[in-house]
């Protein structure tokens, strides 16, 4: 086969699972249990364990800088404030808040923990005397530091006869992302990088507490502002790593820019594809050094020690689709659940001299995975290709990434139609995928991975 290239760049309703000690409920044949607490009990560390910030929010309390806030609100059944209780601590500590005060009823229990610093909140609580309107929005449009971080617990209880301890479990209304900027450095050309939300959606200003909104119905929306408006965070030479807190949610694109130290332009430096979570923590990495064939990790912070390491061994971030006959839309569901790629669209199929029908997937600047099929529908896949254009990383990137992968060096294959061409040939352990390797004149090379061809067997000129 010829082998060359043509180049064509929840929302929370927090109903959690209650843990309920000493309580009584009705009996077994009740759709709905009842459960009689006269306690609220929160323990204030899991939010922040939940959330991997521990040791900032216990430093910080050290430093005497915040106090970490525990609200209840009580609504009777015509969604009603009938209380409002709460507990602030120095520490993390369990708090306890009595609800003995209550009339014997039932209630709708909403309960939420931040931190505050100082006389003015950075979250505030609106409408707060129906349950139909309450709502916790920002004060200001800025940047949520992860010691800000806030978290959301409803449920219904029932004041009276009996009494029990209810442990609120707070669940996170937005998620962590680890900021990990590498080659910011105050030699390069920029003194500071910011993480975006791209898109023209309005951001999220906070969200109603009443869990019978669901959806996008729970979040309270800017009227005035943007996602693409409101960094999720920045770093900058001297701090190159930030956690921070976002409430904003689901698969985005995400702009990193760097702002110019000589003109204060604003320069993008890349896009990816994230899905953000709420209660997860999540890393968005990069490393301007290597901005040509890594692309950035967005993913879950337990799995990027993994991933960097792989990285600084020299290995390159390949994984093509290998399912020979698969169609197009398996290898599309291929690309998207290996790679963030930095570019939503992508080009459709073209017919390309002696491959078929391609299509391209840009994973990093300028690295590139090239799937062919035998139609133009995008049925039976016969190629797949890694293609780096940048002239100034060599070839045996390639090479050593695919002995780490498991492919074994057979020697060099000169093809009768390419005389001039020499390449370098692996197979996969089973013998089943035949691999090359090459330059380009221009600067560059290619990977091209195929089922193994007999007919290329006798032309390999065998390892010394």
């Amino acid at each position: 086969m010829t082998k060359h290239f043509f180049k064509s760049i929840a929302a929370l309703v927090v109903c959690l699972p209650m843990i309920i000690t000493s309580c009584s409920k009705d009996d077994d044949n009740s759709t709905t249990p009842t459960h009689n607490v006269d306690i609220v009990s929160i323990n204030t560390a899991a939010f922040y364990d939940n959330l991997g910030i521990t040791d900032v929010i216990a430093e910080t309390l050290t430093q005497g800088i915040i106090k970490v806030t525990d609200s209840v609100l009580v609504y009777d059944q015509q969604g009603l404030l009938v209380a409002r209780l709460g507990a602030e601590s120095t520490s993390l500590q369990t708090v306890n808040i009595s609800l003995r005060d209550l009339p014997d009823g039932t209630y709708t229990l909403v309960a939420w923990q931040t931190a505050s610093s100082g006389s003015e909140p950075f979250w505030l609580l609106l409408d707060a005397d129906q349950l139909a309107t309450v709502r916790i929005v920002q004060l200001y449009p800025s940047t949520i530091g992860c010691r800000n971080a806030i978290g959301l617990y409803t449920t219904t209880v029932t004041v009276g006869s009996g009494t029990g301890t209810l442990n609120a479990e707070i669940e996170s209304m937005g998620s962590i992302v680890d900021i990990r900027i590498d080659g910011l450095t105050s030699e390069c050309d920029y003194k500071s990088a910011r993480l975006v939300v791209g898109g023209e959606e309005p951001a999220i200003d906070g969200f109603y507490l009443n869990p019978a909104r669901s959806g996008e119905d729970r979040w309270v929306f800017s009227d005035e502002r943007t996602e693409d408006s409101r960094p999720i965070g920045g770093v900058t030479p001297s701090s190159s790593i930030n956690k921070v807190f976002t409430l904003s949610h689901g698969e985005k694109v995400f702009n990193l820019y760097g702002t110019d130290k000589t003109t204060n332009e604003k320069d993008s430096l890349i896009d990816a594809v994230f899905t953000l979570n709420p209660g997860t923590v999540a890393t968005f990495y990069f490393d301007l050094d290597r901005i040509v064939y890594q692309p950035p990790y967005c993913g879950p912070m337990a799995d990027f020690a993994a991933w960097k390491a792989d990285r600084d061994a020299g290995l390159l971030v390949t994984d093509p689709c290998l399912q020979w006959g698969a169609n197009l839309q398996a290898v599309h569901n291929h690309v998207v659940s290996h790679h963030q790629w930095w570019k939503l669209d992508y080009e459709e199929l073209d017919l390309e001299e002696g491959h078929g029908w391609c299509r391209w997937y840009n994973i990093a600047k300028d690295f590139f995975e090239y799937y062919c099929f035998d139609t133009e529908s995008g049925n039976n896949l016969i190629v797949s290709m890694c293609i780096c254009f940048d002239p100034t990383v060599p070839v045996s990137v390639a090479n050593a990434s695919l002995v780490l992968q498991g492919y074994e060096y057979a020697g060099k294959i000169i093809y009768p139609d390419q005389p001039e061409n020499i390449y370098d040939i692996f197979f996969s352990a089973d013998g089943n995928i035949e691999v090359t390797t090459n330059t380009y004149e221009e600067g560059g090379w290619q990977i091209f991975y195929q089922p193994t061809d007999p007919e290329d067997l006798p032309l390999i000129i065998p390892v010394n």
